[in-house]
């Protein structure tokens, strides 16, 4: 047993190791393809249509939003879309139009039969029509540098690619253990996007050409589809298409204060939808709970086994030893994040990482719903959307 575990936990901190890597990497690529993105490609700027769907009231998105319209690309067209008129977030995009009256707001009305916000996307793509010769979609709460659309857009403007995808860090503000651990959950899920095989579009920040939109019936796919992303990246990769990391197109999300609640419905959100549109990866993904929760878990018994006097002395040793493997291996994550975090806070974060995705992965097995927003959608196969009711 104590093989089995010491075997378990060395593959972990070999994992971590490896994800470093694919980290320092991406930072080096991400400066040579900003360098590139500097100058203008040889056949001109395309027109590209910012589709952003706008819902809710967090307290970062006047300030993304803003950073998204302060781009620096030539020929962009944004287009902001809600639900509705009346609520909030439609009263921050008029005011904004006041100040860029070239940004277009969409009323897009409520979804029936697919996800809100992928309603809210078809409807900002009809409202830019042919006007645009690529799409592109963002979040509304991430702050983007001023070169971000270049750096997303560049590997379909060069050809290199149909679609393209960034990503975001968090930034967290406290050293509070649910904000550092959601820091550290989507700074593993940015160093798995470097693998070709785990790299797939994130609905945060993601490009396609109208062309290959139009070509492969995205808009079919979105219109009874529960989630954007992850029903792209079933789709394309059932058609062969590959999807191309921009490593430069990195999105900020500041957290501070974050709530349990809301980092496990991300969570179990980020699970689910794998589960539905591309379960060969959900059960693949299946794995990584046992690696990130036998080595903590079988640590603290051979602790608790030796303070009351169960357990050997010697067990000590590699418990220990897990430690100092652990430290070295996950401690240098910290440097990705934008503020100086305490080894030791770092650790626990880990630590309630990797429970609450054990936690989040065991309630998935028998999940028939995904719980998004105000609505609950009952999926089928593939994401398909069978109902939707409100919560």
């Amino acid at each position: 047993m104590l093989v089995f575990w010491f075997v378990c936990a060395l593959v972990q901190c070999l994992l971590f190791a490896a994800l470093l890597l694919c980290g320092r990497r991406l930072l080096r690529r991400a400066e040579e393809e900003r360098q590139v993105c500097r100058f203008s490609p040889a056949g001109g700027w395309p027109r590209i249509a910012m589709i952003i769907p706008v819902a809710g009231e967090h307290p970062d998105m006047k300030d993304a939003l803003t950073s998204l319209l302060q781009q620096d690309y030539p020929q962009l067209l944004p287009v902001m879309v809600t639900a509705t008129a009346r609520e909030t977030a439609a009263k921050l995009v008029a005011s904004l139009q006041e100040e860029y009256p070239h940004l277009r707001h969409v009323v897009a009305g409520p979804a029936r039969g697919c996800g809100q916000k992928n309603h809210n996307s078809l409807q900002g793509i009809a409202a830019a029509g042919h006007e645009a010769d690529i799409y592109l979609f963002c979040d509304s709460t991430h702050l983007a540098e001023p070169d971000f659309v270049r750096c997303l857009a560049a590997p379909v403007i060069e050809g290199e690619a149909a679609c393209s995808t960034g990503y975001h860090i968090v930034e967290p503000h406290d050293d509070q253990p649910v904000t550092l651990a959601y820091a550290l959950s989507v700074l593993l899920m940015r160093f798995l996007q470097a693998l070709s095989s785990f790299t797939q579009p994130w609905g945060g920040a993601m490009c396609i050409s109208r062309q290959a939109f139009e070509q492969h019936g995205v808009a079919q796919l979105w219109a009874t589809n529960v989630v954007d992303d992850c029903s792209l990246a079933a789709h394309l990769q059932s058609r062969g298409i590959a999807v191309r990391l921009s490593a430069a197109a990195l999105l900020h999300t500041g957290a501070r204060a974050h709530g349990l609640a809301v980092w496990r419905a991300w969570m179990e959100r980020q699970v689910l939808f794998l589960k539905f549109c591309m379960p060969g990866q959900w059960m693949l993904l299946g794995i990584l709970p046992g690696i990130m929760v036998l080595p903590p878990l079988g640590a603290a018994l051979m602790l608790l086994g030796g303070l009351i006097g169960l357990g050997s002395a010697s067990a000590m040793l590699p418990v220990l030893s897990w430690l100092l493997l652990l430290a070295a291996s996950l401690g240098p994550w910290r440097a990705f994040l934008s503020r100086p975090v305490s080894l030791g806070r770092w650790l626990w974060a880990f630590a309630c990482a990797a429970g609450m995705f054990l936690l989040v992965y065991a309630q998935s097995l028998r999940a028939r719903e995904i719980i998004w927003k105000d609505f609950a959608y009952r999926v089928g196969r593939g994401g398909h959307v069978l109902s939707v009711r409100r919560c």
